[in-house]
Order: C-alpha cells, then sequence, then structure tokens
C-alpha cells in the first residue's frame, strides 16, 4: 500500500492520511449506495457551476434556441465513451483549454455535452473563466439524447447505443442503450 491511505499509529494515537478522490468519483460513490436522478444530477450541477446556462436537448434537437447562432457542438466525454456514440457534426474536445485553443474567437457560441451534464458544465464554467460569452451545457446531455431518440452517430454510421460511463451513471440510460465499446 502507498504512504498515502496507510494507517500510522503516533505518539497521540492513529494517523489516517488521505488519498484524494475526483468529484466525480466520489459522486458515483455516493449515488452508488444511494440511488442517482435527474434530480439530483441538476442539482449538483447548479450547485456547483450556478451560473452556467443550459439549454435542453428537446429545444436544441427541434433548433429552437441557437440555431440562428450555427453554435460549436462538443463532446467533453473520454475518447471511449466519444467512440461508442455522439451527436452528428460534434466536435471531440475534452477541455476548456483545448476548446480555447481550437476556437480563440470568444463570441463563439458554444454548446458543450457528455453523459449527463456535469462534466460538460465544468468546461463550460471554464470557458466562462476564460471571457467566452456565448456558452451553453445540454442539460442532460447525450443520455437524455439517447433517451428521446435523437439521432446518435459513430464511426461506422448511426447506432443507438452510448457509452454508459459506469453502472451507476448508465442507470439513467434506457434499457439496452448502454455500451462500453462500438
Amino acid at each position: 500500500m502507498s504512504e498515502a491511505g496507510r494507517l500510522n499509529c503516533g505518539i497521540y494515537g492513529p494517523r489516517v492520511d488521505y488519498v484524494s478522490y475526483s468529484p466525480i468519483f466520489l459522486m458515483s460513490l455516493f449515488w452508488g449506495l444511494f440511488g442517482v436522478s435527474w434530480e439530483a444530477v441538476d442539482a449538483r450541477i447548479d450547485e456547483e457551476f450556478p451560473g452556467v446556462e443550459s439549454v435542453s436537448t428537446e429545444a436544441f434537437h427541434a433548433g429552437q434556441t441557437l440555431a440562428e447562432k450555427s453554435p460549436r457542438l462538443i463532446d467533453v466525454r473520454e475518447a471511449e465513451e466519444f467512440a461508442v456514440s455522439h451527436l452528428p457534426n460534434a466536435l471531440h474536445i475534452v477541455s476548456g483549454a483545448e476548446i480555447a485553443s481550437r476556437f480563440p474567437d470568444k463570441s463563439t457560441p458554444i454548446v458543450v455535452y457528455c453523459s449527463v451534464g456535469y462534466r460538460s458544465a465544468r468546461v463550460a464554467f471554464e470557458l466562462e473563466q476564460l471571457g467566452y460569452s456565448e456558452v451553453y451545457n445540454l442539460r442532460h446531455s447525450i443520455f437524455e439524447w439517447a433517451n428521446n431518440d435523437y439521432p446518435l452517430v459513430n464511426a461506422s454510421g448511426h447506432t443507438d447505443r452510448v457509452h454508459p460511463f459506469n453502472r451507476v451513471w448508465g442507470s439513467l440510460l434506457r434499457s439496452g442503450r448502454g455500451a462500453y465499446r462500438p
């Protein structure tokens, strides 16, 4: 076992060195124990990223919002998730810094998405901190998009599968939608 995470005995009793875990890991652990819901996801996003604007999957799909602005659609999930499926015309760029280097014009309209909206809200927040003025998080992201039977693609063409991220988060997908490989 590494030094961090080991219980050490000192003069005044045991000392515990804590291991640092990512927020995604901790949320997955918590929700794995107590269940996950869209309400809980929304509350967590609203609490951590209160200024981030969102657009619903329904409005975005119907072209009711942002269509006249021709936003850049960016998938911020990991490469293996993107390979299983993504929204048509989405670019795969995982961080705010990478997006900023590809699109230096800070007035560029950008819509970011991930599995449920948490990672993309974090990237939208990063972009706002960098001075971007037209950044939107796709609310409930690709999971709700897939659950609404909106089009998905991968390197082979159309698909109806989505990478579930893990079993906990995958519970928000309709049955039969999850796949870890294209």
